[in-house]
C-alpha cells in the first residue's frame, strides 16, 4: 500500500514520455490528453500520499523528476511542433530548423520554477510564480482546443492565428517562461474550510469558469487558464501591502 503513490507518480511519468513523442510526431490534441490526465495523476498521487500516510522524501523527488518530464518538456514538445509549423514561413532552412527549439524554454524554467518550489517554504498555501501543471495545460487547452472543437468558433480562430505566426507563438512561449519564475503569487484551489470569505476568489474563479464553459464550451479551458492567471494578480496586487506567506502543493 505505501507504494501505491510512487506507481501513481510513475504512470504519470509515462504518460508524459508519450505525450512528448506524440506531440513531436504531429498529434499534439492527442498529447494534450496524456498530458492532462498526467495532471490528475498529479492530484492523487499526493492525495494517496496523505491518505496511506506513505510520504517521504524519495516520493517529493520522484514527483518533482516526473512534474518536469509531464508539466516541463511534453507541453515544450506541443509548442515546438506548432513553432515548426509556423516556422515554415521563413525563406531561410537554418531559421526554420532553429527557431522552434524556443519552445524548450518551457522546459528549462519548468525545471528551474520545480527546483526553487522544493527548497522554498512560502510555498505551501500559494505559490510563487506560475505553478508549471498550470502553464503545462495552458498549452494543453490551444491544442485541445485545435484539435477537439467545432472549428469555427471564435476562440478557435484566436488560437489558430497566435499559433500560425511564429513570432506572437514565441512570445507567448516566452512569455509563460518567465511568468514560472515571477515573482508574482498565484492562488491555490485547495481549500481548508468552505468559508466563503477565505476562498472568495476561489469561488469566484470556479464561478467564472463555469461561465465560460457555459458560453464556448470546449473552446472555454485557454479562457479559464488566462482567467486564473489575470485573478492570481489582481490577488497579489491587492495584498501586496500585508503579504503573508502561504503554503501548497504542487496542483492548482
Amino acid at each position: 500500500m505505501k507504494k501505491i503513490p510512487n506507481i501513481i507518480t510513475l504512470i504519470n511519468l509515462f504518460l508524459g514520455c508519450v505525450a512528448i513523442v506524440l506531440a513531436i510526431e504531429g498529434q499534439p490534441g492527442i498529447a494534450a490528453i496524456f498530458i492532462i490526465i498526467g495532471s490528475i495523476l498529479d492530484f492523487m498521487d499526493g492525495m494517496a500520499a496523505r491518505l496511506l500516510r506513505a510520504g517521504s522524501a524519495m516520493g517529493q523527488q520522484l514527483d518533482s523528476l516526473a512534474d518536469l518530464v509531464s508539466f516541463g518538456v511534453a507541453p515544450a514538445a506541443i509548442a515546438y511542433y506548432y513553432l515548426s509549423e509556423a516556422s515554415l514561413v521563413f525563406n531561410h532552412e537554418s531559421l526554420r530548423i532553429v527557431f522552434p527549439f524556443l519552445a524548450f524554454f518551457l522546459a528549462v524554467f519548468s525545471g528551474l520554477r520545480l527546483a526553487i518550489f522544493n527548497i522554498d517554504s512560502r510555498q505551501t498555501e500559494s505559490f510563487i510564480g506560475l505553478p508549471a501543471p498550470a502553464n503545462a495545460l495552458f498549452f494543453c487547452s490551444m491544442a485541445f482546443v485545435l484539435a477537439y472543437s467545432a472549428k469555427q468558433g471564435m476562440i478557435y480562430g484566436i488560437i489558430l492565428d497566435l499559433v500560425s505566426s511564429p513570432f506572437i507563438f514565441a512570445a507567448i512561449v516566452l512569455f509563460f517562461s518567465w511568468l514560472l519564475v515571477s515573482p508574482f503569487r498565484m492562488f491555490s484551489l485547495k481549500v481548508k474550510s468552505l468559508s466563503f470569505r477565505e476562498n472568495r476568489i476561489r469561488y469566484f474563479f470556479l464561478g467564472g469558469s463555469l461561465v465560460f464553459l457555459l458560453i464556448f464550451g470546449l473552446e472555454a479551458f485557454p479562457l479559464i487558464m488566462i482567467f486564473y492567471i489575470i485573478l492570481s494578480l489582481i490577488e497579489h496586487f491587492m495584498n501586496q501591502p500585508g503579504e503573508n506567506p502561504g503554503n501548497h502543493s504542487h496542483q492548482i
